[in-house]
Parts: C-alpha cells; structure tokens; sequence
C-alpha cells in the first residue's frame, strides 16, 4: 500500500483521511463496483465522501494502473489490483471477482506482431450463485 500511495502522490493526487479510508474499502470489497455502488459501501460505513470524489480517486487508480475498469452490460464497474501480473473471473450475478495467478498462452498470434501486453478476463457465475439458483428451481 506505500508504494501506491507514493505512486498516487507521484502524480499529484493528495491523500486525505477520507480519501485513504475509500482506497483502503475498495482494496478490500473484493468484487467488482461501480462508482455509485462504492459512493454508497462508504457511506454505510461511515466514510463521509462525495460522488465527485470516488470517480477521481478510481481515475487516479486507473492513472497508476492500480485498478481495471470492466463494461459489463453497458455500466462501468471497477475492480482494485495488485501490481502483479494476473487475470480475472467475475460472476456475472453477483460481481465476485476472484484473481487468477498464472497465464494463459494463445497459439495463432499473427506473425510479425510484437505484443505489448494482454488482458483475460472470463465472466460466468460463481459456485454459490450457481447453488442459488439451482434452489430457486
């Protein structure tokens, strides 16, 4: 989290008490959130912060690639991310985003491309919303 902070500050974002308080709620939601679904995390925990202030915090977070926007059915939703190379899996019912270390390898890359890097994100539905709904039947 020092290092962020430092790379945060970096780039001239101030971190307030709030501002850290949010970061630190974000880091440890563990699924994927919009802007208004974190606004509204905060409030009920007791974060007294603006809209205005969550979108420029994530917009510093994307800035320092310390987190990764998803469009999922048209919305902007966020997920906070560890500087190690990863992937995701997002349930697509629930928003549980879970990481997955390692990486795949694509066979059929055209020739003569030199890749400068990659994102895998595969959307489903998690066991326990699976369970869910196998219940509700």
């Amino acid at each position: 989290m020092d290092e962020l902070l430092q790379r945060l500050r970096s780039e001239g974002f101030r971190m307030t008490q709030e501002r850290l308080a949010l970061l630190q709620q974000f880091r440890d939601i563990g699924r994927i959130v919009t802007p208004a679904e974190m606004h509204q995390i905060a409030q009920e925990r007791g974060v007294s912060v603006g809209l205005t202030t969550v979108y420029r915090l994530f917009e510093a977070l994307t800035k320092v690639g310390a987190t990764v926007p998803f469009l999922v059915d048209g919305t902007i939703y966020y997920t906070f991310c560890d500087a190690d190379h990863h992937h995701h899996v997002i349930c697509m019912r629930c928003h549980r985003l879970t990481e997955v270390r390692g990486c795949p390898t694509y066979d059929g890359l055209p020739a003569n491309w030199e890749v400068q890097g990659h994102r895998v994100d595969w959307f489903g539905v998690c066991p326990e919303c699976q369970t869910d709904m196998q219940q509700a039947h």
